[in-house]
């Protein structure tokens, strides 16, 4: 399994040589291929091929043609082929611009799959212990907000042993810690 794949995995623990590799994916901005004229044409052809539309005369057809040419111009060409798969499977009819749009919105590139799993991961990722981090004391536990201490929790930085060890202390007479 890819360091990626774990990234909504429930308890996954990124060793520092992981968070290294996943890092640079982070930072990254996903580039769009946007697609051409001519892929443009073909998903155009194909809709229309398989699905019907309302009936317009030569000049109608050449107008709406050149408006969805227009509308679609920019937009990446796996995300166009992605919505013209799912028209498709839904429409009855050749569907509008704003149609193809909305489906062109959902969907995610493998890229960007990946910059969003890498961002997950370093937001929210717990990280191995380190050998040079010193080991938390009770005390410093204690000083603690309870949020901080469950903030501590949820990145493994401390287990609910230590906290209940550290409050416990608190609980106890001083005769009982002394003995």
């Amino acid at each position: 399994m890819t360091v990626l794949a774990r990234a909504f995995e429930n308890g996954a623990v990124f060793s520092a040589r992981e968070i290294e590799l996943i890092e640079p994916v982070a930072r990254a901005v996903a580039i769009p291929k946007p697609a051409d004229e001519r892929f443009v044409r073909q998903s155009l052809g194909g809709l229309s091929a398989a699905l019907p539309s309302q009936a317009t005369d030569e000049m109608g057809g050449k107008l709406k043609f050149r408006t969805y040419m227009t509308m679609l111009d920019g937009y990446d060409e796996r995300a166009l082929a992605y919505a013209c798969r799912r028209c498709l499977d839904e429409l009855d009819w050749f569907p509008t611009v704003h149609q193809l749009k909305e489906r062109m919105s959902k969907w995610v590139s493998p890229e960007d799959s990946a910059i969003r799993r890498a961002r997950a991961i370093m937001r929210t990722g717990r990280r191995e212990a380190t050998a040079d981090a010193p080991p938390i004391t009770a005390e410093q536990i204690r000083a603690m907000k309870p949020d901080l201490r469950g903030m501590g929790l949820a990145a493994g930085f401390i287990t609910q042993d230590q906290i209940d060890d550290a409050l416990a202390e608190i609980e106890q007479p001083p005769e009982q810690m002394a003995a």
